[in-house]
C-alpha cells in the first residue's frame, strides 16, 4: 500500500499542522457573548451552517476516514506508580468488494517490554474499528447551536444511548461541542456525561479533542486527536493518553499525505506487522440492526440455571401395578404435591440478531407426595368375603384392622432423579425501550442410571418488555407453557416390593411470568424469572457469561 502512495500524485498538506493552532479555544468563547439560535432544530442546524452530516463520526472513529489510511498512535497508560508507553503505526486498506485489512505496524523497541501492548493495541483497534459502524448514532433532538459575537459558532449534540452496542457503548454517555469558524469545523471536544466503565477501568473523565483543517477541495481532514481518560483500576488511579495522528489518505481521489517523514518510517521493512481480526460473523447482519436502535448483546454465552417449581395437582385415575383402583381411591379426593428442583448448564449463539439458538443439559430431582383419598372399598370387600365364608370373622377382622375397612387417607411418597438434555431457540424484535420474544424449548428425561429417555416436553414463553438503558436492564411480562403430560408415571422400590404407578393428573399447562434481567459490564448478566399459574408457580434464576 506504501509504494502505491508514494507513486499516486500527492497534495502536500504540510501546512496543517500550522492552521490547526486555533485563534481562540472554547474557554476564550466563554467570555463573548452568547446568542442562541432557537429556530432551527435537529439536523436542520446541521444544514443551515453547511455542516456536512458525517462530523460525528470523526469523533466516534478515525477509522471511518478513508477506506485507505495510515495513521500513528501514542499511548501512554499509567496504574499508580507504573507508566506504559507504547507507539506503532496503524494501516487500513479496503478492496473493491469492501472487506476492511487492519494491521498494526511497531517497532519493539518502542514497545514496553513488561506488558502485552499489542493485545492492548488491538483491542482498542477493535473497538475502533466497530465504532465507526455507528458514525451517525447521535440523537438529532439534542442538536443545538450557539452563535458568538465573534462570528463562530458552538454546535453541541449527545450520542444516542440507544444505537450502540453493549461491548461499546461507552459513547452514549458522551456530550460534543463541535466549533464552527467562518463556515468550517476546527475543533471538536467530546466529554462525559456521567462515569462509565472500559475494558476493566472505572472512567470519571474523559475528554477528547479534535483538530480539523479543511483542504481547498473542500474535504475535511483530521489533524489530530488526543483522548484522555482519568478514573481508577481497582484503587488505583489510572490515567490513559492516547494520540492519533494521520499520516496518509488515499481515495478515489488520490493521495493525501499529511506527514512524509511519517510515511517513510512505517514503510521500512524492518518493522513488525500483525494483522488484526476485526470481523465477527455472528450474529448476521448484527451492524445492520444496531444501528436501527436496537441494542444486540454479545454473540456467544453460557449459563448456569436454577430452577425450583411446586405443583398441586388435582387427580383423575389411579392405576397401580397395572390395575385401575379408582373404586379404592377417590379421584376426586385425591391430589399429588411435587417439588421439581434443576439445574442446568446452557450454551448459545445468536446466528441472526432476533434468532438465538441454545442447547442445554442438567439434572431434576423430584420430590412428590400423593395424598389420596382411600374409600375403605378394600377393606368392605375382604369383610364380606371373610363373612362369607365363616359369620362374623369379617366383621373381627375390620373390628382389629378398622383403617383398612373405613375411609381415610393415605399417603404415598415418590423422590425420582432424571437426567435432562434439551434444545431450544428464542426469536425477538424489539425498538428502543420495547422488545417482544418468544422462547421454545424441547427437552427429554431419563431416570437416573436409566437407559432409555423418554418423551420429550415442549415449553414456550411469549414474552414483553421494557429495557431501562441507563441501567442495563430489561423488565418483562408474559406466560409460559408447559408441554407437561396429563398422567405421573414411575416405578417404586421399597426395600423388596417395588410396583409401577400411572395417576392422572389435572393440570393447567399455562402459567402467568414476570422477569427482570440485569447485565453487569458487558459480559455478566443476571436473570431472575417467577411464574404462578392455576397449579403451578416456581422460580428461576440464571447467571450468564457472553463473550
Amino acid at each position: 500500500m506504501f509504494n502505491v502512495l508514494k507513486q499516486v500524485a500527492k497534495r502536500s498538506v504540510l501546512t496543517i499542522i500550522a492552521s490547526a493552532m486555533l485563534a481562540c479555544s472554547f474557554n476564550a468563547m466563554a467570555d463573548n457573548a452568547i446568542v442562541f439560535n432557537p429556530d432551527l432544530k435537529g439536523k436542520e442546524i446541521f444544514v443551515h451552517y453547511g455542516i456536512d452530516n458525517d462530523l460525528p463520526k470523526l469523533g466516534i472513529s478515525s477509522l471511518a476516514l478513508d477506506e485507505q489510511l495510515v495513521e500513528q498512535v501514542d499511548r501512554t497508560i499509567k496504574i499508580g506508580d507504573e507508566s506504559r508507553k507504547s507507539s506503532v503505526y496503524l494501516v487500513k486498506s479496503t478492496d473493491q468488494k469492501g472487506n476492511i485489512d487492519l494491521r498494526i505496524k511497531h517497532d519493539a523497541s518502542k514497545l514496553d517490554k513488561h506488558f502485552d501492548a499489542i493485545e492492548e493495541i488491538e483491542n482498542s483497534t477493535r473497538t475502533q474499528y466497530r465504532l465507526r459502524n455507528w458514525a451517525q448514532s447521535y440523537d438529532p433532538s439534542s442538536i443545538e447551536a450557539t452563535e458568538l459575537e465573534n462570528g463562530h459558532v458552538v454546535i453541541s449534540f449527545n450520542y444516542s444511548k440507544y444505537g450502540l452496542p453493549q461491548d461499546i457503548a461507552y459513547f452514549r454517555f458522551m456530550k460534543v461541542e463541535v466549533l464552527i469558524v467562518d463556515g468550517q469545523p476546527k475543533q471538536m471536544v467530546i466529554s462525559n456525561r456521567s462515569p462509565f466503565k472500559l475494558d476493566g477501568y472505572n472512567i470519571e473523565t474523559y475528554r477528547q479533542q479534535i483538530n480539523f483543517m479543511t483542504l481547498e477541495s473542500g474535504k475535511l481532514l483530521m489533524v489530530e486527536k488526543r483522548v484522555e481518560k482519568i478514573g481508577k483500576k481497582g484503587k488505583k488511579p489510572v490515567n490513559i493518553l492516547e494520540t492519533v495522528v494521520p499520516i496518509a489518505l488515499y481515495d478515489g481521489d488520490g493521495v493525501d499525505i499529511i506527514d512524509e517523514a511519517r510515511l517513510t518510517e512505517a514503510s521500512v521493512p524492518r518493522l513488525i506487522e500483525e494483522r488484526v481480526e476485526v470481523d465477527r460473523v455472528f450474529p448476521l447482519m448484527g451492524d445492520m440492526v444496531t444501528r436501527q436502535g436496537i441494542d444486540l448483546p454479545l454473540p456467544f454465552g453460557i449459563s448456569m440455571a436454577y430452577r425450583n417449581q411446586n405443583m398441586t395437582l388435582p387427580t383423575n385415575d389411579f392405576i397401580i401395578g397395572g390395575v385401575r383402583l379408582n373404586e379404592f381411591f377417590d379421584p376426586e379426593d385425591t391430589f399429588a404435591n411435587v417439588t421439581a428442583e434443576s439445574l442446568t448448564f446452557r450454551g448459545d449463539v445468536n446466528i441472526l440478531p432476533f434468532w438465538n439458538v441454545f442447547g442445554f443439559v442438567g439434572k431434576i430431582n423430584v420430590d412428590a407426595n400423593v395424598d389420596a383419598g382411600y374409600t375403605g372399598a378394600a377393606g368392605e370387600k375382604i369383610q364380606e368375603m371373610l363373612n362369607d365364608k365363616m359369620p362374623g370373622l369379617g366383621d373381627g377382622f375390620c373390628d382389629s384392622l378398622a383403617v383398612a375397612c373405613n375411609p381415610g387417607r393415605l399417603n404415598v411418597p415418590l423422590k425420582l432423579k432424571y437426567d435432562l438434555i434439551g434444545v431450544g431457540t428464542t426469536l425477538s424484535v424489539g425498538y428502543k425501550e420495547f422488545f417482544a420474544s418468544v422462547t421454545g424449548t424441547y427437552a427429554t428425561t431419563r431416570i437416573e442410571g436409566g437407559d432409555s429417555w423418554g418423551d420429550g416436553i415442549i415449553t414456550v414463553q411469549p414474552m414483553l418488555g421494557y429495557q431501562l438503558v441507563d441501567y442495563r436492564a430489561q423488565l418483562f411480562v408474559g406466560a409460559e407453557y408447559q408441554g407437561l403430560k396429563s398422567r405421573m408415571q414411575g416405578t417404586v422400590v421399597t426395600d423388596s416390593i417395588e410396583f409401577d404407578y400411572d395417576v392422572g393428573v389435572d393440570l393447567n399447562q399455562w402459567a402467568a411470568l414476570v422477569g427482570v434481567n440485569k447485565q453487569f459490564g458487558k459480559h455478566y448478566q443476571m436473570t431472575f424469572l417467577y411464574n404462578k399459574g392455576e397449579t403451578r408457580d416456581s422460580m428461576t434464576l440464571n447467571l450468564g457469561y457472553r463473550f
